[in-house]
């Protein structure tokens, strides 16, 4: 019998099987991916924040804000930043298509023994350790 081994579930594959978190995950992804054609744009037309800020009527530090994902970034705030730079959008939606991903980690044999002491902080306790400064993810894409 030729049996074919399941590939191992990532964490993030583990993480996604939370609604919720997927929801999220799907947000943010959008949100970056509209947020870095937008730097991409402002690049490729040599146009600087400041200027971009000047043709839509607002603040340099508005400008920052949104493309730093410190302000909700609004469909109609996308259609404007598009039309003063001579753009428009076209949107393609497609079917996400899920998979487990076969581990990417590689197993070296050693003599080498770690020692035997115990560890000053456990994995767990770090998770949800982030510095006071780091913006919360729920927070940047909910608006």
């Amino acid at each position: 019998m030729n049996m074919k081994k399941e590939p191992e579930k990532t964490l993030m594959d583990k993480y996604l099987e939370d609604p919720e978190f997927a929801k999220l995950m799907a947000q943010g992804d959008l949100i970056m991916e509209v947020t870095e054609t937008l730097c991409e744009l402002l690049e490729k037309e040599k146009i600087s924040r400041k200027e971009l800020a000047d043709r839509l009527g607002k603040s340099k530090g508005f400008i920052s804000q949104l493309l730093n994902g410190g302000r909700n970034l609004t469909l109609r705030t996308v259609a404007d930043i598009l039309h003063v730079l001579g753009y428009k959008v076209s949107l393609t939606p497609y079917k996400e298509v899920r998979q487990i991903h076969e581990s990417n980690v590689i197993e070296f044999k050693t003599r080498c023994t770690l020692p035997k002491k115990k560890p000053i902080q456990s994995w767990g306790s770090l998770q949800g350790s982030f510095p006071k400064n780091y913006p919360d993810f729920r927070k940047a894409i909910s608006g």
